[in-house]
């Protein structure tokens, strides 16, 4: 019996004779809870908590990239800083003018110089919820260059890069940023897959220069100027102690 006829049985036996059911009885029940299993809608998945990764998360996806549940959290904790998202509830992100200056052809360089910038200009980043106000009124000038021109998310990725995410367009790209740290980290192992960076996340150990392959096909040549492979071997040492 399912479940259903189990609770139709739990209700009718009282009225039984002696509280037995005959076969033909039975198969009536069997009828009557097929039915209204059918009639049923199917039930909700459980919600993805918007913040918050769990370890059986942080397995599956060592799973898919077949590396160590260490190798990726200790990208996770350099990448993340702690969380994808602001306080406020909006995701983490960081627009770089550089890039809009160049999906733009420079149009806005001169009238929005913080906002366009023909080179990288660290300057130019205000952090937090600032990076939200660039982003907008980047937006107001140009929706789909502003989009590509930021980082987002957990993992920090960009923009321009959504179909290496598995995105079909940037605006869904965007979407799930906004929706959940298990959004973030999916992107991430996508990305991963498609720059073929699985055997570079694979040699991440305690050694500092095991790590250059990995923080420089992930963050660029420009990893060594911020000690990004250190920090992700001393992230390691202690995840691996774990």
């Amino acid at each position: 019996m399912t479940t259903t006829a189990d609770h139709i049985v739990a209700l009718l036996r009282p009225a039984a004779p002696a509280n037995q059911f005959v076969q033909a009885e039975v198969a009536l029940i069997n009828q009557l809870a097929a039915s209204w299993d059918r009639r049923r809608p199917p039930a909700a998945s459980a919600p993805i908590a918007k913040i918050g990764l769990s370890p059986q998360d942080f397995a599956a996806a060592a799973s898919r990239l077949g590396c160590t549940v260490a190798q990726i959290r200790a990208v996770d904790e350099v990448e993340s800083n702690g969380s994808g998202f602001l306080p406020d509830g909006r995701p983490r992100i960081l627009f770089e003018a550089h890039k809009f200056d160049e999906f733009t052809a420079g149009r806005f360089r001169a009238s929005h110089p913080n906002l366009s910038s023909k080179t990288w200009n660290q300057k130019l980043y205000v952090g937090g919820t600032g990076e939200w106000d660039r982003l907008n009124r980047a937006i107001t000038l140009d929706a789909v260059a502003a989009l590509k021109s930021a980082s987002a998310g957990r993992y920090q990725i960009m923009g321009f890069n959504f179909e290496l995410a598995d995105f079909e367009s940037v605006e869904a790209f965007w979407a799930a940023m906004k929706r959940s740290e298990r959004d973030h980290l999916d992107a991430f192992v996508a990305f991963i897959q498609s720059k073929r960076l699985q055997d570079e996340l694979r040699q991440i150990s305690n050694l500092h220069a095991a790590c250059i392959p990995f923080a420089q096909g992930y963050n660029g040549l420009g990893y060594a100027k911020n000690g990004y492979h250190i920090k992700i071997a001393r992230a390691h040492a202690k995840w691996s102690a774990r």
